[in-house]
């Protein structure tokens, strides 16, 4: 493969060449904020180590130069699951709002080779010398039975990686395509409606109710100080709204215009608030809360049928993303589920990629068939699955 492909890397999104810059921005296009400079930025400072590295990767054509992959990638040597070992990463956010980042030209035929190319440049190192071997790959999420998914899969083990594929996560989602609010809304179940108009009408007749959608100036910070009051009186720790990186992601989104801040009021006093991203097509709920002094009159509920009815009637969003984890709430406004997964993959070339590869997938395996032997035996009971969270009003 390595008379077909050649590859780049470079430091800085600023150092493109003009076909790689138009590829990028062709990821731009299509996913919005979550493939820009500024969130790749964003990540590196608020989610990874001090030590890590942003390298954006790039796959050429040997004959011509043309530009065929883009790969944001992390070079890091401080991954708890591999310690000490050298690796290459996506840079991806903890709660997934996207897919890994591996943008590719629309006319390549050939995306497993192009890949492979990469990852078996990963696996020799340069042949200058100016870049070692990577001991791992971490690569995540992806879509369970995506196109991407099975592309990466299949580009490790082509290029010689011992590939475990793991669990990530589990996203309540539904596709809105053409959807207005009142179709969406009509297909929620009896009782979901029957709360929602009930609740609905019950604030209202307290002639105090407000609701507004912040997207950005001239009063985001009042709005932002309104967020932040709710959460302080909410049931949630409040480091899970209102940590540094989360209130640095709800001006970020309001800079690139995917700001949908949410304040709900009650006689003048904040009593519930959702941060929204809308991009790509797609509104993320990225987080929600209530006062507690309010959950009687379900102001969340109210709140999230607002911020759905916006986003489909005005932002016409083709998907409503609901995040990741499995509360029950979240199927009565989602009808779609879907995992998401990632590879951790080892280099059986280097000495550490060897030992991990054999500690994490001929240890794992090893690990379950003695477990399936015991249960076997009637010596280890199967471990109960966990029980799911509470769900607020």
């Amino acid at each position: 493969m390595a008379d077909r492909f050649r590859i780049r890397q470079f430091r800085a999104f600023s150092d493109l060449p003009a076909g790689y810059a138009e590829l990028q921005s062709d990821e731009v296009r299509r996913h919005g904020l979550f493939r820009c400079a500024e969130w790749f930025d964003y990540l590196m400072r608020n989610h990874f180590a001090d030590g890590d590295e942003l390298c954006i990767y790039g796959v050429e054509e040997a004959g011509s130069g043309r530009p065929l992959v883009v790969a944001p990638l992390r070079l890091s040597s401080r991954d708890k699951a591999v310690p000490h070992c050298r690796i290459v990463a996506s840079i991806s956010h903890p709660e997934n709002y996207t897919t890994a980042a591996v943008g590719f030209d629309p006319g390549l035929q050939d995306r497993v080779g192009a890949l492979a190319a990469l990852f078996g440049h990963f696996k020799a190192g340069a042949s200058a010398g100016s870049e070692p071997r990577f001991d791992a790959i971490r690569l995540w999420p992806v879509e369970l039975g995506s196109e991407l998914g099975d592309t990466i899969h299949r580009a490790l083990r082509a290029a010689g990686f011992w590939v475990q594929p793991y669990a990530n996560s589990y996203n309540r989602f539904e596709d809105t395509k053409e959807m207005s609010y009142d179709a969406y809304f009509a297909q929620r179940s009896a009782n979901l409606r029957y709360s929602v108009r009930r609740r609905k009408r019950a604030l209202e007749k307290t002639g105090t109710l407000e609701i507004a959608v912040l997207t950005g100036a001239p009063d985001l910070e009042k709005a932002i100080a309104d967020y932040v009051s709710v959460s302080l009186n909410s049931w949630k720790r409040p480091g899970s709204m209102i940590a540094p990186p989360n209130l640095q992601l709800i001006r970020l989104a309001a800079a690139k215009g995917c700001l949908r801040l949410g304040i709900l009021k009650v006689g003048g006093v904040a009593a519930a608030a959702q941060f929204w991203i809308v991009s790509g097509a797609t509104a993320h709920c990225a987080r929600l809360a209530y006062h507690e002094a309010y959950k009687k009159l379900a102001v969340g509920v109210v709140l999230t049928n607002h911020m759905i009815e916006h986003v489909l009637d005005r932002d016409h969003v083709e998907k409503i993303d609901f995040g990741f984890g499995q509360e029950d709430y979240k199927g009565g406004w989602m009808r779609d589920a879907r995992d998401y997964y990632g590879f951790m993959a080892f280099n059986p070339a280097t000495p550490r990629g060897l030992y991990q590869g054999a500690r994490h997938i001929v240890g794992h395996q090893a690990k379950r068939l003695a477990k399936r032997g015991l249960q076997a035996l009637g010596l280890r009971k199967p471990k109960a699955a966990p029980e799911e969270a509470e769900q607020p009003e």
